[in-house]
């Protein structure tokens, strides 16, 4: 079985989440969880808090490391990770198995420093429909940022308030199909995060982390690497630098898998695959009610 997992960013994380990750933490991560980001688990009154960079990150990344370890209880060794974004991060603390507790503080380390680098109020816009050759104009014009191509006329964009919303009127005068402001704060993946980048970078220089066991298929350029050290460099590049998913999903197809799972949350890449490549099987963790779904959709295309 040639498996390819993929790791998703921010944006579809939810309550019945956190519920998830809770029921399978022990009292000791639960705490260490609970130090990185107490808001998650004090105030339950608003769901709103599950967006907050600071917040979301540690999160996210808890609940793809317990379903790691449900699911490679399941498969094979699988050929490759790739991670959008913050999944990249999560993929990359798997990749290494490192303990629940270090992949905490890598991923609270990063959030920390992104959150530390936003001085104006900003976030992310996705486009769609703007094809590749018009985007230079449409930043250039609205004075923001390309954060992540997803596809030849599909993008995230980056930057101020005031600047996305001109983007968002120069998109639909260039024809986009769609245009929608993410529930992400962080002007993620630009040179508005450079600081974040360098600070980052300083904080990596001082791990000792154990080998890469799973090679990652690189959310920057879709290159291939299974080196550590040159894993933290393209982690901390990639803060302030835009990423290439659809030079990815590439990637993904010339390695021919025979099968896709979205570990989550939310099943936007599984989207994506199934749209750019229709051929390979790909779902979604959070496609099924239980594992047992997953497990079984897993028997059926072995």
């Amino acid at each position: 079985m040639n498996l390819i997992i993929l790791f998703s960013g921010q944006g579809l994380q939810s309550q019945a989440h956190l519920d998830e990750i809770l029921s399978h933490m022990s009292p000791d991560e639960r705490a260490l969880l609970g130090s990185a980001v107490p808001e998650l688990l004090t105030d339950h009154s608003d769901d709103s808090r599950l967006f907050d960079n600071q917040i979301a990150q540690p999160f996210i990344y808890t609940l793809q490391y317990y379903r790691w370890q449900q699911l490679q209880r399941l498969i094979a060794a699988p050929m490759a990770f790739a991670g959008y974004s913050l999944g990249e991060v999560s993929a990359f603390a798997c990749s290494s198995q490192l303990p629940y507790a270090a992949g905490l503080d890598l991923v609270h380390q990063r959030a920390s420093v992104m959150q530390n680098a936003v001085t104006a109020s900003s976030g992310l816009m996705a486009i769609k429909g703007v094809p590749d050759r018009k985007m230079d104009e449409l930043l250039t014009q609205s004075q923001t940022h390309l954060s992540i191509k997803i596809n030849r006329d599909q993008f995230i964009i980056a930057g101020n308030h005031a600047h996305l919303e001109q983007a968002a009127d120069i998109a639909q005068n260039l024809g986009a199909q769609n245009v929608q402001r993410l529930k992400v704060s962080v002007p993620s993946h630009t040179v508005m995060m450079q600081e974040a980048a360098e600070s980052f970078a300083s904080y990596t220089q001082s791990l000792t982390l154990p080998k890469m066991r799973t090679p990652i298929i690189s959310a920057t350029d879709g290159t291939r690497y299974s080196d550590s050290e040159q894993g933290l460099r393209i982690l901390s590049q990639q803060i302030d630098h835009p990423l290439d998913w659809y030079l990815c999903l590439e990637t993904i197809e010339e390695y021919q898998p025979s099968m896709v799972i979205e570990i989550g949350p939310g099943s936007a890449l599984s989207k994506m695959v199934n749209n750019v490549l229709p051929h390979i099987p790909c779902r979604s963790w959070d496609d099924f009610r239980n594992i047992d779904g997953l497990q079984a959709w897993i028997d059926r295309n072995r």
